[in-house]
């Protein structure tokens, strides 16, 4: 009988996880001294939805990477694992660009993926995905909100970046904090 390993996952939210912010509301800091895209944008997610409005987000606003706050705790965490893994994935529900610049930048994430026009990369479409691209793996993940719950529910690890609400929502679930954000 010729049996496959199983890979070991570590899959790890980006907005308010690895990073102090979410990128949407960060887009749209950047739309403020331009209004009419505000509109734009309001009338793409009404008539093409959320994903394209993330898109729309993303390619009319700067993005800079000295601008983003990251959780640098979290990022000692992941850096201390890593080797208990077989691969390490930035997976979110942010435009998959924004995804693709940090998780280059960090240089600690083996992939990474977003929100593309076809897919919103947000709760149980994020265990479809590793299901899909890792062959039914063994994952843990770290999240920090109660959109995370049925990603946790499924992983074999709950890691928590606990900002001081999330942990009432857990408790039937067996979870550790890897990082507290005020």
């Amino acid at each position: 009988m010729n049996s496959k390993k199983r890979l070991t996952v570590l899959a790890v939210d980006l907005d308010h996880t690895l990073i102090d912010i979410d990128m949407i509301h960060y887009g749209l800091k950047k739309l403020v001294n331009k209004p009419y895209l505000y509109l734009i944008l309001f009338f793409t997610f009404l008539f093409k939805g959320k994903t394209y409005a993330k898109k729309y987000l993303y390619e009319n606003s700067i993005f800079e990477i000295k601008n983003i706050p990251f959780n640098n705790a979290l990022i000692e965490y992941i850096n201390e694992h890593k080797d208990n893994y077989d691969h390490i994935i930035l997976i979110s529900g942010s435009y998959y660009k924004y995804v693709q610049h940090i998780a280059d930048h960090l240089k600690i994430f083996d992939s990474s993926v977003g929100t593309n026009n076809k897919l919103n990369m947000i709760s149980l479409n994020k265990v479809i995905y590793l299901n899909k691209k890792f062959n039914n793996p063994i994952f843990d993940y770290i999240g920090d909100s109660k959109k995370d719950i049925p990603i946790w529910e499924l992983s074999r690890n709950v890691l928590v970046v606990d900002h001081g609400k999330i942990t009432k929502y857990i408790s039937h679930l067996n979870y550790k904090t890897v990082s507290k954000r005020s």
